[in-house]
């Protein structure tokens, strides 16, 4: 084939095709013309070269700090801060009629929610300032907190980037490309019900894949800028013609397989034979071991006849080991050499499987794109782009924003004009940078004449023509725009990287924003609450137990009075409180005398019994009062949103029956309340509750003590007695045969008293009147006094036991009836009280507790917060860093 020239290609292009000045066209030319143009053309050359380097280190250095940054977010994500996702939408159609259009370039109002919790939209202003390389500056503002936003700024029907419509969405100046998430879960895009189920720690580990994603991308930038072999992926859909175009670049038609159906099963990388010293021959790649030309172990030798068969093979896929084929250029003055000869740098043209051949095939396509430095799709004039087609190519726009697109078997179209403005259509949404150099980067051809040298009758020159424009095209944009072929899609990538990087920042300086000012919110509603009530502490402890104290002391001093009172009366032989159905027994006649006594005892014990109720429901009354101090306290100390106590004071349950907790208390008279008139020793008769001569012949102390004093304490009313008063003594030594005071001694000095009294004269002469004196007397007083006297007589007894303190029975005090009430009372009114204020105590330090611990969380809070806000502003900040320096490679 003879050299040719598209209408369009410049008459240099032979010269500017290769401008290394190591290449034989730059040799010859220097023998043509004069040493200064050699000269010239050198240095010209030496100053490319030292521009691409120079690119190169620009480059490298903003990649890697993109590598840092990156790495930063990742770990402030994983350790300090859980990063939101945004999800921008249009506002609705009411509310973009309610809000005119503005006038102001790059602002639009937007509708913000967050993946993890989309029920709280928020309207904020998007500001897309466009940047160097036609990079997108994207930040958002919380509508009303800039005034210099113009609110009714109108919003473009942009799609919801939270949405993954049913094909591959546009790529907006809003939308994430590089840290975008795949947030659809199966389910109708309308019904809203993406990840906001997730949890924020689940959209944060998502997140921080996209960012591992980035960085090991970001690696293989920095390889592939360093490398000075440009890979050439050609791809497109099944079918459409991607091996024909490779043996016509290669001007072999009989290198790769072709058929009418499908053939190509695996990768297949074309290389120059003179990277492997001339020998034409296949190496399998193994997959586990990376690939070394020098180490025999990395591949296995096949010989190139074996590629069709190898390539066609039906047992073969996507994950079958790829192919790497070296081949030599044909030789002769007419051959037009192919885009692998060169002098300037290294090429390989790598043959994919068709992308709708199955999913696994596809997914290695979009996976082997990252790897390679242009990319040639091909599309069947035929069927234009298919849905896969679409998705390929708007995943490899987040790199690439130029590809070349080859429309295969453009001569068998009719309507040719139709064909050309529908894919162009096309391609302006899938790659708009692709569509704005579409003289160079979009070409009609078919490739299969040119493979096998023919043309057409009617219009093959033309083809020609359209083929070797194509080549031209892919000449000069491989090698001589080497910036644009090599560095450009990592500047790309970078560019979208960082519009992404700053869009998600700024989406989180909102969230810390918020969050930051509902923590300050928080701590000054919490804060002085809870310092007031730490403040209030001591006080709230003193007021409950002087509200106690004051209680306990109530209650004892009132029930001890009114035992002190109905003691009194019951001396007297009088009931110790008027009860209703309780009377005093009606005198049987002497007969009945002693169960007269008995009944009486019984009786004015039951009184008592009764006074103690009575004293017990007065303490129930001061016990009530009292907790409804304390509540009130309670509502003094604890802040109006503190939960209160839901106990209901039960009055009943006070002074319930208990079982005595030893036998020997179930004894004593300090267990003396209820059930008097039960105890025994308290219900025994004895004679002197019948006739009580002590009474009537000795004065006994008017007042006895619970000290020292007991109840059968006498004092001689004379210190000498006369015989009247020695028979009077011997009566009441004889009446205390049955009572307490009985003893042998007193018998015995009785008797000896009446023996001396027997022997006198005197008593003889008077014994006969006094003892029938004595006799009517005592006769007199048994029929008219006895029902009055027994009473009585019972009640002092009683009065006295009951009074008197026995010191110590066992190892425990005894008191008296009116100490064991009012001891007993007060430990049941201090008891009731103590659980009152015990209660109101845990509800004042639950109180404490809980506004501390919402203390403790928003003083964390706002520090993360202002932390994330620290973090996010150096991430702007950095971001411009990068940005400007990266902006300096003019590719």
């Amino acid at each position: 084939m003879q050299p040719f020239h598209h209408p369009s290609t410049p008459r240099s292009y032979t010269r500017n095709a290769v401008s290394h000045p190591d290449s034989p066209t730059v040799e010859k030319e220097s023998h043509i013309g004069s040493e200064a143009a050699a000269r010239q053309a050198r240095e010209a050359a030496d100053n490319v070269v030292k521009e691409y380097e120079q690119k190169i280190a620009i480059l490298d250095g903003g990649i890697v700090k993109l590598q840092y940054l990156v790495s930063d977010l990742k770990n402030f994500n994983k350790q300090q801060w859980e990063i939101r996702y945004p999800c921008l939408s249009t506002l609705p159609s009411s509310s973009r009629q309610t809000h005119p259009s503005s006038t102001r370039p790059g602002l639009s109002r937007r509708t913000l929610t967050y993946a993890d919790d989309g029920s709280n939209p928020l309207e904020v202003m998007l500001a897309s300032t466009p940047t160097a390389r036609r990079g997108i500056r994207r930040s958002l503002t919380m509508l009303g907190d800039d005034p210099a936003l113009d609110a009714s700024t109108s919003a473009s029907d942009l799609p919801d980037v939270c949405l993954n419509e049913q094909s591959p969405p546009r790529v907006d100046e809003d939308d994430f490309s590089i840290l975008r998430l795949d947030l659809n879960l199966g389910v109708d895009r309308h019904a809203k019900t993406l990840i906001n189920r997730l949890e924020k720690a689940s959209i944060s580990s998502l997140l921080d894949s996209r960012f591992s994603a980035s960085l090991d991308h970001l690696g293989l930038l920095r390889k592939r800028i360093h490398d000075a072999q440009s890979r050439v992926l050609v791809t497109g859909d099944l079918n459409a013609g991607k091996s024909t175009l490779v043996n016509a670049l290669l001007r072999r038609h009989e290198i790769m397989p072709t058929d009418e159906q499908p053939l190509t099963t695996r990768f297949v990388e074309v290389v120059n034979a003179k990277e492997n010293d001339g020998v034409e021959e296949i190496h399998v790649l193994d997959s586990n071991t990376k690939y070394d030309p020098s180490d025999r172990s990395t591949f296995d030798i096949m010989p190139t006849e074996k590629l069709a068969e190898m390539v066609a093979d039906a047992e073969s896929d996507a994950t079958s080991p790829p192919l790497r084929i070296y081949l030599r250029e044909a030789s002769g003055e007419s051959y037009n050499p192919s885009i692998l000869h060169n002098g300037v740098v290294d090429i390989s043209l790598i043959d994919a499987p068709g992308l709708n051949r199955d999913s696994i095939k596809t997914t290695a396509n979009f996976a082997r794109q990252e790897e390679i430095d242009v990319i040639i799709f091909v599309v069947s004039a035929a069927n234009h782009f298919t849905l896969s087609a679409k998705e390929f190519i708007w995943q490899a726009g987040h790199e690439k924003a130029h590809l070349f697109i080859v429309v295969n078997r453009f001569d068998q179209i009719k309507d040719k004009d139709r064909c050309r403005r529908l894919v162009l259509e096309q391609i302006k949404q899938l790659s708009p940078n692709t569509y704005e150099d579409a003289a160079d980067l979009v070409h009609f051809v078919d490739s299969a004449k040119v493979a096998f040298g023919f043309s057409d009758e009617d219009g093959g020159e033309d083809i020609d023509e359209a083929f070797a424009h194509l080549e031209h095209s892919l000449r000069s944009f491989v090698l001589v725009n080497r910036s644009k072929s090599k560095l450009g899609p990592a500047q790309n990538y970078v560019t979208r990287l960082l519009a992404d990087v700053e869009l998600l920042a700024s989406a989180n300086t909102l969230v810390a924003t918020k969050e930051r000012d509902v923590a300050r919110e928080q701590l000054a509603k919490v804060k002085p609450v809870l310092e007031q009530m730490k403040r209030g502490k001591e006080g709230l402890e003193e007021s409950l137990v002087s509200e106690e104290e004051a209680a306990t002391t109530l209650a004892c001093s009132r029930s001890k009075q009114a035992m002190e009172r109905g003691l009194e009366r019951v001396g007297r032989g009088e009931m110790a409180a008027p009860s209703p159905g309780l009377f005093m027994p009606a005198y049987p006649g002497i007969l009945g005398v002693w169960d007269y006594a008995q009944e009486i005892r019984k009786a004015l014990l039951a009184s008592l019994d009764f006074a103690v109720t009575l004293a017990e429901d007065d303490a129930r009354q001061i016990t009530s009062s009292s907790l409804n101090n304390i509540a009130v306290i309670g509502d003094k100390h604890l802040p109006p949103d503190a939960p209160r106590s839901n106990r209901v004071f039960n009055p009943a349950a006070m002074f319930s029956a208990r079982p005595p907790r030893s036998p020997s208390r179930s004894s004593s008279v300090s267990t003396v309340g209820l059930g008097l008139s039960r105890q025994s020793q308290l219900t025994d008769v004895t004679l002197a509750d019948i006739v009580d001569l002590h009474h009537h012949f000795f004065l006994a102390r008017s007042h006895i003590t619970s000290n020292d004093v007991t109840s059968n304490e006498l004092v001689p009313f004379a210190a000498e007695v006369s015989g009247l008063g020695a028979v009077s003594v011997a009566f009441g030594a004889f009446s205390m045969l049955n009572g307490k005071s009985f003893g042998i001694r007193s018998v015995i000095e009785s008797m000896i008293r009446l023996s001396d009294f027997a022997s006198s004269p005197a008593v003889r002469r008077w014994a006969g009147p006094i003892i029938g004196a004595f006799t009517l007397g005592l006769t007199a007083y048994i029929v008219y006094d006895l029902p009055r006297s027994v009473p009585r007589n019972v009640g002092r007894h009683l009065q006295a036991s009951l009074l008197a303190s026995s010191g110590l029975q066992g190892d425990m005090a005894v008191a008296s009836f009116p100490d064991a009430v009012s001891s007993r009372i007060g430990r049941e009114v201090r008891k009731v009280m103590r659980l009152g204020a015990w209660e109101i105590r845990e509800l004042h330090r639950a109180a404490v507790d809980s506004r501390a611990q919402v203390v403790k969380e928003n003083e964390e809070a706002e520090r993360k917060a202002n932390a994330a806000l620290d973090h996010f502003q150096s991430i702007d900040r950095r971001v411009q860093e990068i940005r400007d320096a990266v902006a300096e490679v003019k590719v």
